[in-house]
C-alpha cells in the first residue's frame, strides 16, 4: 500500500509538500513484478521513473554486472532508472517484486512546482531588494520605466535588434486598486512589467510582503519552469501594466537570455566555468557531474551574494525545469550562465 507517508520515504518525494505529494500519488501506477521478468531494459529513454516499493530487483549493466536493490535499503530509496537512455536493466529477483512509476516529466514539474514556492521569493521580480530610483509614473514621464527596465542585468542581454519587436508585442492593462494581477496557485499565463502606480506581492503563509515601484516585473518563474503562481500580486493603487504573453516571453526574453552548451565545448567559454547543480541534495548525492556544487533550486536566490562575478555558472539540465529557472534567474541577477545539455557527461 503506497500512501502519503511511505512516499516521503523515497527521493526526491521527500523535499515536496503534502499537495505536491497528493497530486504525485493520483498519477502513480503500482505494478507487481514475479521473479525474472523484466521492468525495463538497458538503452532506453523511459517516459516514467521506476522506484522498488517491495521486493528486491536485480540492475544488470551491459558487462553483466549485478547490483540487487533491497526494498528499503538506502541505495532503494532513489529511482531504478537514474540515467536516461538506462545503463542497466531492471529483472525482479525476489518471488515478487513491487514498483511504483510516475511519469518524468510530471516529477520534474511538480519538484519545480515545490523548490519554487519554497524559494526566499515569489514569481522572482527584478531583484525586490534593489531600489529603482524612479517616481510614480504618469503619462508625461511614461518613459521611465522603460529606462529601469533596459538597465536591469536580465534586459542588458537582450540585442537591441529584439528590443524594440519586445515593446512592440507588450500589452497594455489598465488596472484600479485592488485588482488582483496574479492570483497565488493559478497557472503562469503572462511576463509583467510594473509601468505605473504601485502593485504589492503577499503569500498565503504571511512570509512575503512586497512592494514593486515602475520598471520592476514578476512572472517569468512559472513560464520558465511551468508552475503556479507562489503568490498574490494586486494593485495598490490605480496603474497600469505591460505583459506579454508565454510565447512571446520565450521567444524574446528566454531564448536570447539563456544558452545551452555541450560538454565539449565548455573550454571555449569566455570566463573559466563552475558547475552548478540545483537538484535536491540525495538527488545530487545519486548522480552528478563530477567536480559540480550542489545549491538547490530553493536555496540559489539567497546564495546570490555569496557568488563571484568572474566565473560562467553551467547548470546541467538533468535538473529539468529547475535548470531553465536557475539559468534565467542567475543571468536576470548579472551572473554569467549556460545550461548545459543532457547526454553530455
Amino acid at each position: 500500500m503506497l500512501d502519503l507517508k511511505k512516499l516521503k520515504s523515497f527521493v526526491p518525494f521527500n523535499g515536496l509538500e503534502d499537495e505536491y505529494l497528493e497530486e504525485a500519488l493520483a498519477k502513480i501506477e503500482v505494478q507487481e513484478f514475479s521473479k525474472g521478468q523484466m521492468i525495463f531494459k538497458r538503452g532506453r529513454v523511459l517516459a516514467n521513473k521506476y522506484f522498488l516499493l517491495d521486493g528486491q530487483v536485480d540492475l544488470i549493466n551491459s558487462a553483466f554486472y549485478v547490483s540487487t536493490q533491497v526494498a528499503g535499503s538506502e541505495s532503494a530509496k532513489i529511482t531504478l532508472n537514474v540515467e536516461s537512455p538506462t545503463l542497466s536493466s531492471a529483472v525482479a529477483k525476489s518471488s515478487s517484486a513491487t514498483v511504483f512509476s510516475i511519469e518524468t516529466e510530471l516529477l520534474d514539474r511538480l519538484i519545480a512546482w515545490s523548490q519554487s514556492a519554497a524559494s526566499a521569493s515569489f514569481d522572482q521580480t527584478s531583484t525586490p531588494t534593489s531600489e529603482f530610483e524612479v517616481e510614480d509614473i504618469t503619462e508625461v514621464n511614461g518613459g521611465d520605466w522603460m529606462s529601469a527596465l533596459l538597465q536591469s542585468p536580465l534586459f542588458a542581454k537582450i540585442p537591441l535588434t529584439q528590443v524594440q519587436e519586445l515593446f512592440l508585442r507588450f500589452q497594455d492593462v489598465a488596472l484600479d486598486a485592488g485588482d488582483v494581477v496574479v492570483k497565488e496557485g493559478e497557472r503562469g499565463d503572462y511576463f509583467y512589467v510594473v509601468v505605473a502606480g504601485q502593485a504589492r506581492v503577499t503569500n498565503r503563509l504571511g512570509s512575503i510582503d512586497v512592494e514593486l515601484r515602475p520598471g520592476q516585473f514578476f512572472g517569468e518563474e512559472a513560464l520558465l519552469g511551468n508552475t503556479p503562481r507562489n503568490a498574490t500580486i494586486s494593485m495598490e493603487t490605480k496603474g497600469r501594466l505591460k505583459r506579454l504573453n508565454s510565447d512571446d516571453f520565450m521567444a524574446l526574453l528566454k531564448a536570447p537570455v539563456v544558452r545551452y552548451v555541450e560538454n565539449q565545448l565548455l573550454d571555449k567559454l569566455e570566463k573559466p566555468y563552475k558547475l552548478l547543480d540545483v537538484k535536491m541534495p540525495m538527488e545530487f548525492r545519486s548522480n552528478h557531474f563530477p567536480g559540480a556544487v550542489n545549491i538547490p533550486l530553493s536555496r540559489l536566490r539567497n546564495a546570490l551574494p555569496e557568488l563571484g562575478h568572474s566565473n560562467v555558472y553551467v547548470v546541467p539540465d538533468d535538473a529539468g525545469s529547475r535548470a531553465d529557472i536557475a539559468a534565467h534567474l542567475l543571468c536576470q541577477a548579472g551572473f554569467d550562465a549556460v545550461i548545459l545539455k543532457s547526454g553530455t557527461q
